[in-house]
């Protein structure tokens, strides 16, 4: 077998999708405004709302006739977002984009239904490979045969590098160059075309019960969860709200007692449906009582707090197991940190991004853009919103291991190391050893570009403009 130092480029999954979503319309529409008008709304709407609205420039400072777009980014403060590792730049969790006409949340566009991490092979003449953390049920990718743990070499017969890997996320019809393994021959390699078309992104991806001898007298549930999305038509629909609803009657009909959450590629989403999940994972006596507060700044002088409602089918658990990336973000922590109160969550996996806040859709019928500033931060039923850094997994798992990023099936006690610890610790009430320990000779590094789900760019500029 070929020796191979790995380095991993994080493309991260919807960091930036909205916690809670308004918007503010006037009257009469008309495309027609110039760039100048456009940007006096935009400069207006963000002194208001924007959390850090005193960290904006002074308008004299601004160029009003620039691109709406860099002129949006160009009042954001370096508290907004994150600087990346290295050092050479900074994104931003506020984003502003064109208007679109597609009432749909799961794909603005055709996609071939691969979510995916790229990798640096520093001792194989390909230098990169991208890992597939999973495809979506029905996509292209499926039906062509690709799935998670598949290692992709070369896209239209061109080895990956950080351009074409971005291609992607992009509507042309390519051809990839696969393997079951990142050290395969070329003789082991398929090629395979696909083209990308609609697909329907649903949050739940897998989920079962388990109750065998790994997990002692008890009944586990498991859920992969990947984005707190109530529906593919908007936050009204209660599509998925409903199937969720669904499967924890399921769980609560077979007596689950454990439950391991899975919001390792989790980026975020609605308020709306992570308190719907906490209020089915949660200890009843929470029923009534705060799950959150949304607490906006000084001008808009709001703060809407957010209580545990009644719901069927709650489990009523004695404490929560959760596995954990560097791609659980936003709501994701906003369940660890807002369950946290009223019982012990458990952090398995690697350190959380890090986002403690929400951001809202503000737009005008007389402009063709739509802004998504940063205007809240969230805090939990004691007050606590310190996990602007991340949290840190109670029991973590070393970066090098390629089994938390994609390599082995969901659900998979003997192979996926964070899975297999999260059962050691339910069954014999604490973790002995390393669990499973098979891994590579890794070194994690950020990219300088940063997507998600949906192929949206995280803007990154420079410190230094």
């Amino acid at each position: 077998m070929k020796r191979v130092r790995f380095s991993r480029i994080i493309i991260c999954c919807s960091i930036f999708l909205f916690l809670i979503s308004c918007s503010r319309d006037d009257e009469h529409s008309d495309s027609t405004y110039s760039n100048d008008t456009s940007n006096e709304w935009i400069d207006q709407t963000m002194r208001y709302w924007y959390y850090w609205y005193s960290d904006i420039p002074a308008k004299k400072s601004l160029d009003f006739k620039a691109d709406p777009e860099k002129f949006f980014y160009k009042l954001l403060s370096l508290k907004d977002g994150k600087d990346l590792p290295d050092g050479s730049g900074h994104y931003y969790y506020s984003s502003i984009k064109k208007k679109t006409t597609t009432t749909r949340t799961d794909s603005s566009s055709p996609v071939l239904g691969i979510h995916f991490q790229v990798w640096i092979l520093s001792s194989s003449p390909l230098k990169y490979a991208i890992n597939v953390l999973y495809v979506l049920p029905g996509s292209p990718a499926e039906e062509a045969g690709i799935k998670r743990g598949n290692w992709i070499f070369k896209i239209d017969n061109i080895a990956v590098n950080m351009n074409n890997a971005y291609n992607l996320f992009g509507t042309e019809t390519l051809k990839l160059t696969f393997a079951d393994s990142y050290d395969a021959e070329e003789s082991a390699m398929k090629t395979v075309g696909l083209t990308p078309r609609l697909v329907e992104d649903r949050p739940i991806l897998h989920s079962e019960i388990i109750q065998n001898e790994n997990t002692g007298m008890n009944t586990v549930g498991y859920m992969v969860f990947n984005h707190f999305t109530s529906g593919p038509a908007g936050e009204n629909d209660n599509t998925y709200n409903d199937e969720l609803r669904s499967l924890f009657a399921q769980f609560k009909s077979a007596d689950v007692n454990e439950f391991i959450l899975d919001l390792r590629y989790n980026g975020g989403g609605l308020v709306t449906v992570a308190k719907l999940l906490a209020e089915l994972l949660a200890p009843a006596d929470a029923i009534g009582q705060t799950f959150c507060e949304l607490q906006y700044n000084n001008q808009v002088n709001r703060a809407y707090s957010h209580e545990f409602e009644t719901q069927a089918n709650n489990l009523n658990l004695p404490r929560l197991f959760v596995l954990t990336s560097t791609q659980t973000a936003s709501a994701s922590e906003a369940i660890i940190n807002c369950l946290r109160p009223y019982y012990t969550v458990n952090l398995i996996g690697e350190k959380t991004e890090g986002k403690n806040v929400g951001s809202i859709e503000l737009s005008s019928d007389k402009f063709d853009y739509e802004i998504h500033p940063i205007v809240c931060c969230i805090y939990n039923s004691q007050g606590q919103s310190n996990y602007s850094q991340g949290f840190l997994p109670d029991w973590e798992l070393k970066s090098n291991s390629r089994l938390l990023n994609g390599d082995v099936p969901f659900g998979d006690i003997d192979n996926d190391i964070a899975f297999n610890v999260a059962l050691q610790w339910i069954k014999n009430g604490n973790v002995q050893g390393d669990a499973v320990t098979r891994q590579m000779d890794i070194d994690p590094i950020l990219a300088p570009g940063q997507w998600n789900r949906r192929g949206e760019s995280r803007l990154i500029v420079p410190l230094i403009d």
